[in-house]
């Protein structure tokens, strides 16, 4: 009954660690607000590539997507920063319905190399064939539009990380909730034995659509919640090299796990932060450093941390 309850409580733990982290570091307010949104782009690359089994080299074109149908929305239509949100999830599901039936057809190889060239065709869209919508590299501004919500005014940075937080608990739960659903139990049978799901009668295709989707929709969201909190966007939201980040915080925290994503979040974003301090090319230390977090976590942080409870735990039966 116990571990049952310190495992419901798990989300709320993480939540209020973010929290804390905060106040401990009063001048890292917007790094912890981009750790609890990076997180949220994360999940959805661990759908695609931790639970499915497909590695997608074009996220950040979902999350230019995302942050460009706000500032649209909120530059020149509506003023209403839920509205705004709404339709950043809106361009990801839509994305996915369209985009999905011929993406997933593609063997592996070829989903992630199509998902890479969609990221800069994107960027070309934002960048030069609708600039006079997008305003190119100068980047569409829009916080100044923005209307305050009933109970909170998000325009300021505190009052904003803490509506990312609250957003971030219940996607946080959502997920939960999908990996221990049926549809989670099906996206891991894809990736371990998709041809023993096919032959029990589930169409896999049907499954993989709805991953994708999914994960569309994360992505999107995340970027909706960078355009919010940036109050613009810009074409380098989109750029490919942003995928890799993605796909590295992915490995770190523990793909395939529902908790991975946050500390893969969390390291990542750390070691970024403190290296991109110390030196201007903090690349190269940062992939090193991945390297040997990989190699000492072999199955990412939160992966290690159930491996060692599950070894803890048996060692007490032996002895009790």
């Amino acid at each position: 009954m116990w571990k049952k309850a310190i495992d419901n409580l798990i989300p709320l733990f993480i939540t209020l660690l973010i929290v804390i982290l905060r106040f401990t570091f009063p001048n890292k307010l917007s790094f912890f607000t981009e750790v609890a949104i990076f997180s949220i782009y994360v999940m959805g690359n661990n759908i695609l590539y931790g639970y499915i089994g497909l590695v997608s080299f074009g996220q950040p074109f979902y999350l230019g997507v995302g942050g460009y149908a706000v500032a649209i929305f909120l530059a020149y239509v509506g003023h209403s920063p839920i509205i705004a949100l709404f339709l950043g999830i809106l361009s990801g599901v839509v994305l996915g319905l369209v985009l999905g039936p011929s993406f997933i057809r593609l063997g592996s190889s070829y989903f992630a190399l199509i998902n890479a060239a969609l990221c800069a065709i994107g960027v070309f869209i934002f960048e030069r064939l609708l600039i006079d919508i997008t305003r190119g590299n100068d980047g569409l501004w829009f916080r100044s539009r923005m209307t305050k919500l009933p109970l909170l005014d998000i325009r300021l940075p505190q009052n904003f990380f803490i509506f990312v937080v609250i957003i971030f608990f219940f996607v946080l739960l959502l997920y939960r909730y999908m990996d221990r659903s049926t549809l989670g139990t099906m996206f891991r049978s894809l990736k371990n034995n998709e041809e023993k799901l096919r032959f029990i009668g589930f169409d896999t295709f049907k499954v993989k659509w709805v991953g994708f989707t999914l994960a569309s929709a994360l992505s999107t969201f995340a970027g909706a919640l960078y355009a919010i909190n940036f109050g613009f966007v810009n074409p380098s939201l989109g750029e490919n090299t942003r995928a890799v980040e993605v796909i590295v915080a992915t490995l770190i925290g523990g793909s395939g796990t529902v908790y991975g994503p946050f500390f893969g979040a969390l390291t990542f974003l750390g070691i970024k932060d403190i290296v991109s301090r110390l030196i201007t090319r903090w690349e190269l230390v940062v992939g090193i450093l991945t390297i040997i977090v990989l190699f000492r976590f072999s199955k990412g942080i939160w992966g290690s941390i159930q491996q060692y409870i599950g070894v803890l735990r048996e060692k007490l039966k032996l002895l009790g």
